[in-house]
């Protein structure tokens, strides 16, 4: 399919549903992350869209016109949520698979460790479930935590406090007090995107403000990103890329991108 063409059926998609992720733009059409960011650049330098972290919405002029002919958006009930655990489940399996699996090399008996609410965390999770490892593990997420109680080998720490709205993690730092009696030797932490000037970043600042606590509080950080992640920035940094020790991706991460992190002498495992 030529540029133009995909081009068109994301601005068709975006007048449909008023929006368009750079990820449904992968999945629909197959490509990279970096081509899905050229058609959105070449379609908002043609002021046909506004760019946003990690997608776009339609443009000013295009806004005019959808008025002026009484066009009402509406979104979808796959996208309105794409934000939600069970969503992103779905979402880049066998990346997360290989993820969660070099991520184990890193992971010694008796140590600590801290897995976040993420997805590629409860592919981690159920991984360390089926291994002989006497480990401590600390997390806010609440899937995480299911899995991990079936090992009886692994101690789980869970953070306290107001529980998410689709019901997947703990929000906020009620809980915050239980890090003054932590040492965390690794602390495994995903994001919505990660860029090198903003590091880690995600869109729930409430999570976001727990996740500096973990940082803050951990020996060494390691990023879960599969190659979608990379060059998407979004709401709150908390963890700065300068803080991040390794970056664990999957296979199909664009050999510019591992260029530029090993550059800047950040270890990438793939």
């Amino acid at each position: 399919m030529f540029a133009i063409e995909r081009q068109n059926i994301i601005l068709e998609h975006i007048k449909e549903h008023g929006k368009i992720t750079t990820q449904q733009i992968c999945e629909k059409f197959s490509v990279s992350a970096t081509t899905a960011r050229n058609d959105m650049k070449e379609l908002e330098e043609k002021q046909l869209i506004t760019r946003t972290h990690g997608g776009a919405t339609l443009g000013e002029s295009q806004l005019k016109n959808s008025t002026n002919s009484n066009l009402t958006f509406s979104v979808s009930e796959s996208e309105d949520n794409s934000y939600s655990f069970l969503f992103r489940k779905k979402k880049c399996i066998e990346a997360k698979k290989h993820i969660a699996e070099k991520a184990l090399s890193f992971i010694t008996d008796r140590g600590s460790v801290y897995l976040d609410s993420g997805t590629t965390s409860l592919a981690i999770a159920e991984k360390l479930v089926a291994i002989k490892k006497k480990l401590i593990v600390i997390t806010h997420g609440i899937h995480i935590m299911s899995a991990l109680i079936k090992n009886p080998d692994i101690t789980v720490i869970f953070v306290g406090g107001i529980v998410g709205k689709d019901a997947a993690y703990i929000e906020g730092t009620l809980g915050a007090g239980i890090f003054d009696n932590l040492i965390i030797d690794i602390a495994f932490l995903s994001g919505y995107g990660l860029t090198m000037k903003s590091g880690l970043t995600d869109f729930n600042p409430y999570e976001v403000e727990l996740k500096r606590l973990v940082v803050k509080h951990s020996h060494k950080i390691i990023a879960l990103a599969d190659a979608s992640k990379f060059d998407i920035i979004s709401t709150a940094s908390f963890c700065p890329t300068e803080n991040i020790d390794t970056i664990i991706t999957d296979p199909s991460v664009s050999p510019d991108v591992l260029k530029e992190y090993q550059n800047k002498n950040i270890n990438i495992v793939y």
